[in-house]
């Protein structure tokens, strides 16, 4: 009974917070970063500014936990993409990220500003990027069999992979009718070694 009511404040405390980042990812969406404002978000999540800050102190740190989640969010969907190698499944991740082109713009817009040590969000795309290269690089040297997944250095692979998709979403955000799909499809046909030619048993 007392375990039950322990456990009371702390689920309302987690509900409030990913409460508050849907009315950010709302807010930054519609507005920008720089166009949001903590009061307008703690307007829009229907609780005071007060209480607001009490989870988040500043917009960076709130910044920040939106994109944490969103990468979060991602890296689960590439984990519930069963039957596929990593090349499939990032093509798949891809084509759902366009599906929340907002979202994706915030994310694009900031990565580029947070190349500056200062900005808030620094330290969170060195990371992210570091573990990109990391995670990829070790699926691809994985692969089962005697043949390799990719024609290049799988180190090299993944730099090149975690530049091309970001490249293709930014492309895509400035001119929709860009191929981003095909684009990407292409792409991963360069990087994968030639099928094998059948070998023709003599009659």
């Amino acid at each position: 009974m007392d375990q039950k009511r322990s456990r009371g404040p702390y689920a309302k405390s987690a509900a409030q917070r990913q409460n508050i980042l849907a009315a950010a990812r709302r807010t930054f969406a519609q507005l920008g970063y720089n166009g949001a404002s903590m009061r307008g978000i703690a307007e829009d999540a229907g609780i005071t500014f007060t209480g607001l800050r009490h989870h988040f102190a500043t917009k960076d740190e709130l910044l920040v936990a939106v994109l944490t989640q969103r990468d979060e969010e991602h890296q689960a969907q590439q984990a519930d993409i069963h039957g596929t190698d990593l090349l499939d499944a990032l093509g798949a991740l891809l084509h759902q990220t366009l599906d929340e082109p907002a979202i994706t713009e915030i994310f694009t817009t900031v990565s580029g500003e947070a190349v500056s040590r200062e900005h808030p969000a620094h330290a969170f795309f060195t990371s992210r990027y570091e573990r990109i290269r990391r995670e990829f690089s070790a699926e691809l040297e994985a692969s089962p069999g005697d043949t390799p997944a990719v024609t290049i250095p799988p180190a090299s692979a993944a730099i090149l992979l975690a530049a091309v998709m970001d490249g293709l979403q930014l492309q895509w955000l400035l001119d929709e009718s860009v191929d981003v799909q095909g684009a990407f499809a292409d792409f991963i046909g360069l990087l994968r070694p030639p099928s094998s030619p059948d070998i023709e048993t003599p009659g």
